[in-house]
């Protein structure tokens, strides 16, 4: 079961043999160096600025039209902004959680440099 488990259509699979589920292993980072990290930590920093944005930019153009409206419109345009926050909100978190990692990385790989 084992041999079926690890390889996919006879052709060997590596992810389950490197154990990628568990995270980038330390021997990694220590690899990629402080620079490679904040090379990585660009990615989710973008993510949660253009999310954070998006979110900015809808709730902005919704409170804009809020004064012309009447009582139906501004229920509406306040569930519109709900729908925004459900949506949006969560991804620009997880975007915020993942620079925050990336970011202890960085950090330990300075402190770990200024230990050797």
């Amino acid at each position: 079961m084992r041999n079926v488990v690890r390889s996919v259509a006879g052709a060997p699979y590596p992810a389950v043999r490197t154990g990628w589920a568990a995270g980038v292993p330390e021997e990694a980072s220590r690899r990629r160096g402080t620079v490679g990290l904040l090379a990585a930590l660009a990615g989710p920093v973008l993510g949660a600025t253009v999310l954070g944005a998006l979110i900015l930019h809808l709730m902005a153009g919704l409170v804009a039209r809020l004064p012309v409206s009447d009582a139906l419109g501004a229920v509406s345009i306040m569930a519109g902004m709900t729908v925004v926050l459900v949506t949006l909100l969560p991804f620009a978190l997880l975007w915020v959680r993942r620079a925050q990692r990336v970011w202890a990385d960085v950090q330990n790989a300075g402190q770990d440099d200024a230990r050797r």
